[in-house]
């Protein structure tokens, strides 16, 4: 439209001679090419409006490639901690009670549930889809036991808008979940094993035998050298 605006102005004095007069008659064709800035006018305000729209879109991509190489660098990190039981301590501390295989697959979940997120923000994942997708994964344990943990902080951190819209329609896909089955037992946790150090008495038997041989050993000797000094 700017061009096409360019190439008018540039022949409009070409067309102004439709209206009679001659080529010296440059005070009365300018009279008549006044009538043309009201159109130069809008001309530029659109090319204006376009140079805006552009900077706006493309500060919305570099907030999403700078938001999606965030996650990129975190789903990295949670690889690693999955891979490695040194590096998951460096997350905080862990307890000893907890099941490891159990850890992995939470954090294995939380890495879904933010490839969900950054889809349906995207646009690429409609509601119904992840909606889908969510009941599906509720009806199992393990994407239970992970709502369960992350609801409230999910629920409860502020964001964009549609990042809210994404964590109610988990919830909600939560709640028909377990309408549709009760929420199972709580899976098995192997005891924490005690490091507290205990009296074995079988362990101890050898020594306290010895030990009470010697005392009877050595009462004998004694009392015989009292006798022999008697």
């Amino acid at each position: 439209m700017v061009l096409a605006g360019a190439a008018l102005t540039l022949v409009s004095p070409l067309g102004l001679r439709v209206f009679g007069g001659t080529n010296k008659e440059w005070e009365r064709l300018s009279l008549i090419g006044q009538t043309y800035g009201a159109i130069s006018a809008l001309i530029a305000v659109l090319a204006l409006l376009g140079v805006i729209v552009t900077l706006v879109y493309q500060a919305r991509e570099l907030r999403r490639a700078a938001d999606e190489s965030r996650r990129q660098a975190m789903g990295d990190l949670l690889r690693m901690a999955m891979a490695d039981p040194d590096l998951d301590e460096c997350w905080g501390p862990v307890d000893g009670a907890d099941d490891a295989r159990a850890r992995k697959q939470l954090m294995y979940t939380n890495m879904i549930v933010t490839q969900w997120g950054t889809s349906f923000r995207a646009g690429a994942t409609p509601e119904n889809r992840l909606r889908a997708n969510a009941m599906e994964m509720f009806r199992g344990e393990v994407g239970r036991d992970y709502w369960a943990q992350a609801r409230v902080s999910r629920l409860s951190a502020p964001g964009s808008r549609a990042e809210a819209r994404f964590n109610q329609i988990l919830d909600e896909a939560f709640g028909a979940a377990v309408a549709e089955a009760p929420i199972p037992a709580p899976r098995h946790v192997p005891p924490r094993p005690d490091t507290r150090p205990r009296f074995q008495l079988r362990r101890a038997a050898p020594a306290l035998l010895a030990f009470g041989v010697g005392g009877a050993v050595t009462g004998a000797v004694l009392t015989a050298l009292g006798r022999r000094r008697s």
